[in-house]
């Protein structure tokens, strides 16, 4: 099929690179066809641009990329709900707000997407905890995965002997 995007063009998208969301994507009740658009000047940030709206594009990426300490309980219905048994099975995104100033970029943390590869089904879920915000800051991610690193390092140093 052929996509006219807003952002993009017309791009053709094959059945297979199709992602369905199980339930609307809060807010954008009319799009649950979603295909991932990756883009080198962009990485390791992903387009994920609606096939139901040329006009609706999400900026996301793996949460782990920068939230190293990121590991919401996400409820077994909701893992079910996308055709898995295991939450380890499930791959973690989130939208990110990418600004003109690259420093103050955030990303959703409250509200991640559970991704079935396999199937190519996805869902929005929404995680009832304090620790982390819809506005969560990339680069104090970025600086809480650099110092566990550093942390992990020296450890291991010590362990050694060194």
């Amino acid at each position: 099929m052929i996509v006219k995007t807003t952002h993009f063009g017309d791009i053709e998208v094959t059945d297979e690179q199709v992602f369905t969301a199980t339930v609307p994507v809060p807010g954008f009740p009319d799009s649950k066809r979603f295909f991932f658009i990756e883009r080198d000047k962009i990485k390791p940030f992903k387009w994920l641009q609606s096939a139901d709206d040329g006009a609706l594009t999400f900026v996301v990426v793996e949460s782990s990329t920068f939230f190293h300490d990121f590991e919401p309980k996400i409820g077994a219905f909701d893992i079910k709900e996308i055709g898995l048994s295991r939450q380890d099975e499930a791959l973690l995104m989130v939208i990110v707000v990418l600004p003109d100033d690259l420093s103050k970029m955030t990303a959703n943390l409250r509200g991640p997407l559970i991704i079935n590869v396999r199937d190519r089904l996805f869902k929005q879920v929404f995680i009832e905890t304090d620790r982390w915000t819809v506005r969560e800051s990339i680069l104090e991610g970025i600086k809480r995965k650099e110092l566990a690193a550093l942390d992990a390092q020296k450890r291991a140093q010590q362990q050694t002997g060194k």
